[in-house]
């Protein structure tokens, strides 16, 4: 018979599309040399591997497909029964081969037929024991010894996770982070999950995606405050959710990653520089306008019960409070992976209240002498408006390679590496301020 799956497996999901499963199999596997028909679902038969040194795997014939022709090449030599009429009869034959089918008659009935047919003698009627409900493996396996149970691992396309952020604005902030498991293909009951998170790098050879069913919503929240707990191996985070979790293809749970935290996002609006990062600088010919981006920081200090937790990569949804009490959502973007300590911003959109109007007031070139170089001299004025009824500051950047200053500006700059150079605005409530500068570029 096939084997049976057992309970309680144990599934590592990447992000990449992707499961290490691992199994423990009840199977009736004799010493020496065997081939076990084993249920595993679809799975890449390339990554197959006992976790037994005293079992060794001779050879893997898998066929992912479990339509009427793939089970007719699975059963070659089987016999099957044809019911004849109404009258219940039936023809008994064995298959030979397919692509033609070539049908033996063994048992002709009142029909009195004999020979080989080309042709089925009849409607197939199927046993329901040849019938799997997933794809099958044919395992060829030498053992040292009997045994009753087989532990395995193997990887599965299409089971995924991903992370998702939910902030909340104001003094009374929070950051809450889930993560959203993919059933894909799997077809697994009361698993033990983790999530990894991070870069393990790719194979040459992808393994082949298999399509998936239209996805459903089995969402599930935090069961009394259980959250996953994060470990980790090697080079990579490794998250373990708490509980079991079913797969059903096609669906998506929704756990908790950790319980709520206390934080309060800074605004930052940040108006992109005009120049280009290599290359020359042309002249413009008017006035322009220039967004506003607007971002969160989230403060994700080491010794804080918020900085202590690694954070995967993943989508940020950030909300806020209106007037009447109701919860809205006014931004959303991602992070990278980020470690306990490092720093969070969240880059959401662009600022409805705040506008930038830019001009270029100064543009002169000079050759160089020596190697043909050109010296460039430009000046800019930057006009800020705030709407709101509290000032702002806004840090207008320039970000450019190569030899370039800053020659003077009206508010101070600040030079935050080789490449960067900001210049923090304060903009008052209903008011407008204005920022000029000029630069140096040598191209």
């Amino acid at each position: 018979p096939l084997a049976a799956q057992q309970a309680a497996p144990s599934v590592t999901l990447f992000s990449s599309g992707q499961a290490l499963v691992r199994r423990t199999l009840p199977v009736r596997l004799p010493a020496g040399t065997s081939t076990q028909p084993l249920v595993l679902g679809i799975f890449d038969p390339a990554s197959f591997a006992v976790l037994d040194r005293t079992v060794q795997v001779a050879a893997v014939r898998y066929d992912g497909a479990t339509t009427e022709d793939a089970l007719l090449r699975r059963n070659i030599g089987q016999v099957f029964t044809f019911p004849q009429g109404d009258a219940g009869g039936v023809v008994r034959a064995r298959l030979l081969a397919v692509d033609p089918e070539r049908w033996e008659i063994v048992d002709a009935g009142a029909t009195r037929w004999q020979g080989v047919v080309f042709a089925r003698p009849g409607r197939l009627m199927w046993d329901a024991s040849l019938v799997p409900l997933a794809p099958i493996a044919d395992v060829t396996l030498v053992a040292e010894r009997a045994r009753d149970v087989l532990p395995v691992m193997y990887r599965a396309p299409g089971g995924s996770w991903a992370a998702g952020y939910r902030v909340y604005l104001g003094a009374s902030g929070r950051i809450e982070g889930t993560a959203q498991v993919n059933a894909g293909t799997l077809d697994l009951q009361n698993a033990n999950v983790q999530l990894l998170a991070g870069d393990i790098g790719r194979q040459a050879q992808p393994m082949p995606m298999a399509m998936a069913r239209e996805a459903d919503f089995a969402g599930r929240g935090a069961q009394g405050g259980v959250v996953a707990i994060s470990e980790s191996v090697g080079e990579v985070k490794l998250y373990t959710l708490p509980g079991a979790i079913s797969f059903t293809p096609g669906t998506q749970t929704v756990v908790p990653l950790f319980a709520p935290a206390a934080v309060v996002p800074e605004l930052r609006l940040t108006v992109p520089g005009s120049l280009p990062f290599y290359g020359g600088i042309g002249q413009e010919t008017d006035e322009v306008e220039v967004p506003v981006m607007v971002s969160y920081r989230l403060p994700h200090e080491l010794k804080t019960p918020f900085g202590d937790l690694p954070l995967p990569a993943g989508a940020v949804s950030v909300f806020d409070t209106d007037a009447g009490g109701r919860v809205q959502l006014v931004g959303q973007g991602s992070i990278g992976h980020t470690a306990p300590g490092e720093q969070v911003e969240v880059q959401t959109g662009t600022a409805f209240d705040v506008s930038a109007r830019r001009t270029q007031t100064e543009y002169a070139t000079t050759r160089a002498t020596g190697p043909t170089r050109v010296v460039a001299t430009v000046g800019y004025s930057v006009t800020l408006k705030n709407a709101k009824d509290s000032a702002v500051t806004v840090e207008v950047r320039e970000d450019r390679g190569g030899e370039w200053n800053v020659i003077s500006s009206s508010v101070p700059a600040v030079r935050r590496s080789s490449s960067r150079t900001v210049f923090p605005v304060r903009v008052p409530a209903g008011g407008e301020a204005t920022l000029t500068y000029r630069i140096r570029v040598v191209w």
